[in-house]
């Protein structure tokens, strides 16, 4: 019980750091990102809502990497705590800036190394967005795209996650539009956090973790134990790795490492293969894969995208007027209509492992859930059979669900536009 309580007080972190990255309107390069000495109103607003503007020097509190006694990071960060976790935030404009220093590598060092970052773009929809390649990092695994609009008092996130990062919650809503903007900080916050715990179950992360609970396990055996022999392979209780133990001390001693170095070849080799080590060309080398960006499926699509799901290579959307449309990731195939426009979706889910297609058709008073067979689906379009419409429906549909919203595990899909 004490070798489980102590590694998991150093193992299990409450505090986090998060990068904040100020972007301006037409920046398309990291360096100019991090060259931007001052920020906007907008921004200093948007960090207003984050937490509250602290002074570095003698902070008691949860530091995230910062000088706390000679101002070598900075005067003041942006610090809070929510639900019982500290939050430190690595704001660009808040880190140091040199003149002479075009590539602003103290601000890099900080915030490079920031497994979340936020990127808080000025400018509206139409003008150059953001993508994770113009970050140079290969610590950062999560970014969180902000947009503010003034028109509405709004704001629009997008997040972009490497493709090892495991799904994470909560769900962006769609549109991802936020006009409370406490509910917007405590998504923002939770999805944050989440995204980050998620990145510790990714290989690389977890090989780190790993080195680190048998270090700390080492530690403890040599604390706790530190009468016993050093050497294991000498224990008379290791011997049951053997299949049959030979007479001769001698040859039971060289048969016994034999078989441990066998055990372990086998260990590594199936580590290599899962992806897990580092010398897995998974996980590095030029078959690292980059952080995940948006697909652009349509360049000139007509309608507007009322929520969508990815389905294999493809993204089924369902329309505001259309009805529900397949479109194919080579743009040169034009979009598939799936159901007509009686069929007015408000929320699919697909999943793929079950073979389910389930939705939330109508609005209001007379919402219903629809559960079809992807299987069956398919098969439908290939034979361009006709398209379905709400009475074609009548046999997915599930009784005694009036009213009921469909609860998605994932983030709904983009569709890129020009």
């Amino acid at each position: 019980m004490l070798l489980i309580f102590h590694m998991s007080k150093r193992l299990g972190s409450v505090n986090f750091k998060f990068g904040v990255l100020f972007a301006k309107d037409g920046q398309l390069t990291d360096d100019e990102m991090f060259s931007n000495e001052k920020g906007s109103e907008s921004f200093d607003k948007f960090l207003t809502l984050m937490g509250d503007t602290v002074t570095l020097q003698g902070w008691a509190g949860y530091r995230g990497g910062l000088d706390t006694k000679n101002d070598t990071t900075g005067i003041k960060s942006i610090y809070t705590v929510y639900q019982g976790h500290e939050l430190m935030f690595h704001v660009s404009t808040l880190l140091p800036y040199s003149k002479e220093n075009k590539q602003q590598v103290e601000r890099k060092r900080h915030i490079g190394n920031d497994i979340v970052t936020i990127v808080f773009q000025e400018g509206d929809e139409a003008s150059s967005t953001f993508k994770p390649s113009m970050i140079r990092s290969h610590f950062t695994h999560i970014f969180a795209l902000v947009r503010y609009n003034s028109q509405n008092d709004s704001y629009r996130l997008k997040i972009f996650s490497e493709e090892s990062v495991p799904l994470f919650g909560p769900p962006l809503p769609s549109p991802p539009v936020f006009t409370d903007h406490q509910e917007f900080r405590d998504f923002l916050l939770v999805k944050l956090i989440n995204g980050e715990k998620a990145t510790l179950e990714t290989p690389t992360f977890a090989q780190k973790r790993q080195r680190t609970l048998d270090m700390l396990i080492r530690s403890l055996y040599q604390d706790l134990m530190p009468d016993l022999h050093k050497n294991m392979l000498n224990r008379r209780s290791f011997s049951d790795v053997l299949p049959e133990s030979p007479k001769s001390a001698r040859k039971k001693e060289e048969a016994r490492q034999a078989e441990f170095v066998r055990i372990g070849q086998a260990l590594k080799l199936k580590t290599i293969v899962r992806g897990d080590a580092p010398t897995s060309l998974v996980t590095t080398g030029i078959c690292r894969k980059e952080p995940w960006e948006s697909q652009p499926f349509c360049s000139t699509f007509p309608y507007e995208i009322v929520c969508a799901d990815s389905w294999g290579q493809s993204l089924l959307a369902a329309t505001d007027t259309a009805g529900v449309m397949l479109l194919d990731d080579t743009s040169a195939l034009p979009p598939v209509q799936v159901f007509d426009k009686t069929v007015v979706v408000k929320q699919m889910h697909v999943l793929e492992p079950q073979d389910l297609l389930i939705m939330r058709a109508d609005k209001g008073k007379d919402a219903r859930i629809y559960v079809f067979r992807l299987s069956v689906l398919k098969r439908g379009l290939e034979a361009k059979q006709l398209i379905r419409s709400k009475c074609d429906c009548r046999e997915n549909k599930l009784e005694k669900t009036k009213g009921i919203a469909v609860i998605c595990t994932r983030s709904t899909p983009t569709m890129a536009q020009s």
